[in-house]
């Protein structure tokens, strides 16, 4: 899912990302996505900032 958030790939820096939502949508309209990066296969978290090597949320695997 191609999401347009502004954010960038904790790794290269890129924009150039893929987006999972992995939350329930919130009361306030948000909820909690995973980004992979399409420039240097980077998969972390939207707000923790943490990467992950897997992610069964996502089914994301290097």
């Amino acid at each position: 899912m191609k999401i347009e958030c502004g954010c960038h790939c904790i790794n290269c820096k890129s924009t150039d990302l893929e987006s999972n939502r992995i939350g329930e949508l919130e009361k306030d309209g948000y909820f909690d996505m995973h980004h992979t990066c399409n420039q240097c296969n980077t998969h972390f978290d939207h707000l923790d900032g943490e990467a992950f090597s897997n992610c069964e949320k996502c089914n994301f695997f290097s």
